[in-house]
């Protein structure tokens, strides 16, 4: 398909932008099974048939966004082929100590209403500054399933299968859960991978910190505070990274 914003790219450009891509394909079927274990782990402990339907789905969403990538990475590369991403090891949280269905309940969180809900919020802005016709597409897609991912976790922690003593114990556990995600990305000061492209809907540091504050903020924790969790700890680690 015709694309004349990457067809002005110079080869090393191109050659750039391919192993973001590439590497991006790869990371998407890592959250695929992520969102496997998830699911394994409702089915076990209880779930509302909505939220088994979103994280069900988010494993096949994971592997068609896999295949977006690596289709923009071969398009960069200006090849026909097709690279499936290498084998990778992918590691499930344990959340030590806790187990049980509190333990599904922090994964459904830490994927869904934190990983997810700031996704979107960070392919947003990807969109809104893009050029290229086929990123935007790619991103548009990918962001359209997010928003389900993300609307999974919000209604499991409204769901019958989180108590009012689950929330009372998660509040402490949003600190740890939000450190583990984001304290190296924020901590980290050099320029993200591809974000002197910007027409390519590549974010710069200082805009990727700046959306994931502002989704903090605005999303995350007004979501968290509506469903009974406390978000004083957490709020106090976003100020200290801000």
């Amino acid at each position: 398909m015709r694309d004349d914003v990457i067809d002005a790219l110079e080869p090393d450009a191109r050659a750039q932008l391919a192993s973001v891509w590439q590497k991006r394909a790869g990371l998407e079927l890592q959250v695929g099974i992520g969102f496997a274990a998830i699911a394994g782990g409702l089915v076990e402990e209880g779930v509302i048939q909505p939220v088994i339907e979103l994280v069900t789905g988010a494993v096949r969403d994971e592997v068609r966004h896999a295949e977006i990538s690596a289709s923009l990475a071969a398009r960069y590369r200006g090849d026909e082929t097709i690279d499936w991403p290498e084998p990778v090891k992918t590691m499930i949280p344990a959340f030590a100590p806790a187990t049980g269905r509190f333990r599904s309940t922090l994964r459904v969180i830490a994927q869904c209403c934190i990983n997810e809900t700031l996704a979107c919020a960070v392919l947003e802005a990807c969109v809104a500054q893009g050029k290229s016709p086929l990123v935007r597409a790619g991103q548009q897609s990918i962001l359209s399933d997010e928003i389900d991912h993300a609307r999974a976790g919000w209604a499991h922690i409204s769901s019958p299968f989180v108590s009012a003593d689950d929330k009372r114990a998660l509040g402490p556990w949003l600190r740890r859960l939000l450190a583990g995600k984001l304290d190296a990305l924020l901590d980290e000061a050099a320029p993200l991978p591809g974000e002197a492209y910007p027409d390519h809907g590549m974010l710069s540091r200082e805009t990727f910190d700046e959306v994931i504050h502002s989704a903090l903020n605005d999303v995350v924790f007004p979501g968290f505070d509506a469903a009974g969790i406390d978000t004083t700890d957490a709020r106090a680690w976003a100020k200290e990274k801000s």
